[in-house]
């Protein structure tokens, strides 16, 4: 096997040959994996080409100096072991090492040389994450794997009390699954414009304001894909949820005329659950609730993300807090029994005591779920090492203050966490949170985000997925996915294929 590389090149506008930090691949190819942990380490989103990572490597700790010369490390897999050292610019004179025997490995290999890199950057670097080398997206099915939280911090070197949290929501998401039939389908509708565009997002959203004549089209297509898929597809329907962007940004005729559209069909007329985001309250109105109440939704999201005013303009949302608290107050008495609402820790610019603010008034409201999420960090290729550093040590001491305040303030209020998540690059390596009261959980969220339950997605940019049991249950689970075109245009223009696509995948 050909051997390949990975590499970390530090960027500047010096004429001095550039350092970087090369990761060699020996007797395997698990690129991914290793391109990873270099990316948590080096704090940028790296660009993949050919088989070379290249990004800043200013972020990590001033314990490695890559100004000085290269830093090579060799991942290695042979017949009896597998091992990660330093071939090169390691402190000191003998290499640093980390191997285990093949006959005592108790992990697959991808996740074996993961696990090894992450564990001789710790060292090298003198920096940890709380997560340690576990980056995929769905901690608690890791949890599931294991018998104890000590389990996870040992082997992947999380911290105790994210283990706790992974353990705690796993038994949480189990619950959930448990009063849901296994072969159970579950539907997602996704229309993905907002009026206006967060400085933070980074989901594939349009602006309604500039795709004003879009919308009916894009309803058309929706409602139309729905009519030729729906009749095909086998399999009780348990949950529907209706998210974004923001559907209510639609006019209030339009969107009227999309839900009508959505519940006329008949194999949504024994749901366990319907939720539908109205997202941004300066889209929220009276009209648009009732229409919900009518087609028999309680169950809604109201999203400020934060309560400062300060905040919300700087990050170019076109509300202010009192839109949502009055917004909030609409729902409540027009009587939606169910509400959930979102913050995000480490908005830019936002203070501790601002988020710690907003997560307080939040819960006086009492919301019967609240999800904490955690903001992905952005390239900054125009700072320096040191500014980088710099911002990197402010705005985790800063995240984690907020998540540890969130954390212990929802669990004293009566919310306990039903399902979770990470995406790559959120700041720390951090988790997002869905909390909840006792009996007000979404099903919908748990079924998706567990890779336990089948989702058939309508709309642009939604994912399709099956999932296949094995021998053991969720230990032994296979998932195929079918994604849909992501840009609306494209969509519209080949809802037809994208109709016949679902249908061949979920036959």
């Amino acid at each position: 096997m050909k051997n390949k590389e990975v590499t970390i090149e530090k960027h500047s506008g010096e004429e001095e040959k550039s350092p970087k930090i090369i990761v060699r691949c020996v007797g395997h190819e698990f690129f991914y994996p290793i391109s990873d942990i270099l990316r948590l380490f080096t704090g940028e989103i790296p660009r993949q080409e050919e088989i070379c990572v290249v990004c800043d490597a200013g972020a990590m700790a001033s314990s490695i100096d890559p100004s000085s010369s290269d830093l090579i490390l060799v991942s290695s897999i042979s017949e009896d072991r597998v091992e990660t050292y330093t071939e090169k610019g390691a402190p000191g004179e003998d290499p640093w090492r980390i191997f285990i025997d093949k006959e005592d490995m108790f992990l697959p290999p991808n996740r074996e040389v993961k696990r090894q890199l992450y564990f001789l950057l710790s060292r090298l670097s003198g920096r940890a994450f709380p997560w340690g080398s576990l980056t995929g997206i769905r901690p608690t099915q890791v949890a599931r794997e294991l018998t104890s939280e000590e389990e996870m911090t040992n082997i992947y070197d999380v911290r105790k009390d994210k283990a706790h949290l992974a353990f705690l929501t796993r038994d949480r998401e189990d619950l959930v699954l448990s009063g849901t039939d296994k072969d159970s389908l579950h539907v997602y509708i996704g229309i993905p414009f907002c009026p206006s565009r967060c400085a933070y997002c980074s989901f594939v959203a349009q602006e309604a304001p500039r795709k004003t004549a879009l919308l009916p089209q894009y309803v058309d297509a929706v409602l139309s894909e729905m009519d030729m898929v729906l009749p095909r597809i086998e399999g009780k329907i348990e949950t529907l949820y209706i998210g974004g962007g923001t559907p209510t940004v639609l006019s209030e005729a339009l969107f009227e005329k999309f839900i009508k559209g959505v519940f006329s069909h008949k194999e949504f007329s024994a749901l366990k659950e319907i939720c539908v985001e109205a997202g941004r309250p300066d889209t929220i109105t009276e009209k648009k609730l009732q229409v919900l109440l009518d087609a028999g939704v309680k169950r809604i999201c109201i999203n400020p993300q934060t309560l400062c005013d300060r905040t919300l303009a700087r990050v170019g949302r076109k509300h202010t807090a009192e839109d949502f608290e009055a917004a909030f107050e609409m729902a409540r008495k027009m009587g939606f029994s169910i509400i959930n609402t979102d913050l995000i820790a480490g908005l830019p610019g936002e203070t501790t005591e601002e988020f710690c603010d907003s997560l307080t008034r939040i819960i006086k409201l009492s919301p019967e779920n609240i999800t904490v999420h955690s903001l992905s960090k952005k390239r900054r290729a125009s700072l320096s090492r040191e500014e980088i550093v710099k911002q990197e040590k402010e705005e985790l001491e800063r995240i984690e203050k907020m998540l540890s305040f969130a954390s212990e303030n929802l669990l004293s209020s009566g919310y306990n966490p039903y399902y979770m998540y990470k995406q790559k690059d959120t700041l720390g390596g951090h988790e997002n949170v869905g909390y909840s009261k006792d009996g007000t959980e979404c099903v919908y969220n748990v079924a998706m985000m567990s890779d336990q339950r089948s989702v058939l997605s309508f709309g642009a940019g939604g994912m399709s997925k099956r999932v296949f049991f094995g021998s053991d249950d969720a230990l032994h689970v296979r998932v195929e996915r079918c994604p849909c075109i992501k840009d609306p245009i494209q969509y519209i223009a080949k809802v037809d294929e994208m109709t016949e696509k679902k249908i061949r995948f979920f036959s």
